[in-house]
């Protein structure tokens, strides 16, 4: 009987110790659940390497030295080299220096002649020989063409109207020597010639002759002037002494207002 109203008793304790106190109501209200947060991610720390170093300047970039830079420069050194050995004169390793780079000079100097003729049979406008060859038979093939175009400047320009005028001093000795050359010039090309005195005196080499009395403003002899009367025109040939074939070449420069011929 003892043990039976202990159990009861323990019965009636428990939900005494097991619940909380409930109050004047006689049923429980539901609590609402808190939600359970979710943990903030956080971002990870970025690592960064902090040098303690100080920063370095970077070097500049040297320039690339010229092709005139580079002979200067060279030349310098050979100067140099050169003027070392010989001061030194019984310093045989100055002087083996110097020889060496006398060697290289002369390598250059080779590669470089070699380069120009290959050049040349490249590019044949860039060879003189090609007009003006100096082969013996060849250079006189050429000359007698170069003759034929002098000869053809007179004609072109005598079919023009153009004829000489030899200004002379009657008493001069260069004008009287040059005076038969001149009319032998005339009537082998048939050109007209005219003899101007600048002392009144007359030249009898000349067929063909009057006084200047001022007219042409020239005070030089001998002098030959390449004239057109009906034009009016006036181009100075030559001053002083002069060969035919030289003053053959003097028509071809005016007929070709003087184009390099080269």
């Amino acid at each position: 009987m003892r043990v039976l109203s202990l159990c009861l008793v323990a019965c009636l304790s428990f939900p005494t110790i097991a619940n909380e106190h409930q109050g004047w109501r006689w049923y429980n209200e539901p609590r609402p659940v808190k939600p359970i947060p979710k943990p903030k991610l956080i971002p990870a720390t970025p690592h960064i390497n902090i040098s303690t170093t100080p920063a370095q300047t970077p070097k500049p970039r040297q320039r690339a030295m010229s092709a005139t830079e580079q002979m200067q420069w060279f030349q310098g050194y050979m100067a140099e080299v050169q003027n070392d050995a010989v001061i030194n004169s019984t310093d045989v390793d100055k002087v083996t220096k110097f020889m060496k780079v006398s060697q290289f000079i002369e390598g250059k100097t080779t590669e470089f002649g070699m380069s120009w003729k290959k050049a040349l049979v490249l590019d044949p406008s860039l060879d003189y020989r090609v007009e003006n060859p100096t082969e013996s038979l060849a250079a006189q093939t050429q000359n007698s063409l170069n003759r034929e175009k002098k000869i053809q400047a007179v004609k072109t320009l005598k079919e023009k109207g153009f004829g000489l005028f030899f200004v002379y001093n009657s008493n001069a000795p260069l004008d009287k020597v040059l005076a038969p050359s001149i009319q032998a010039f005339s009537e082998q090309y048939d050109i007209g010639l005219l003899g101007i005195s600048l002392d009144g005196g007359f030249l009898e080499e000349i067929t063909s002759n009057r006084k200047n009395n001022n007219t042409l403003p020239i005070d030089t002899s001998p002098a030959l002037l390449l004239v057109n009367p009906q034009t009016q025109e006036m181009h100075p040939l030559a001053y002083g002494f002069i060969s035919q074939e030289e003053l053959l070449g003097r028509f071809l420069n005016v007929a070709t207002e003087y184009a390099p011929n080269f």
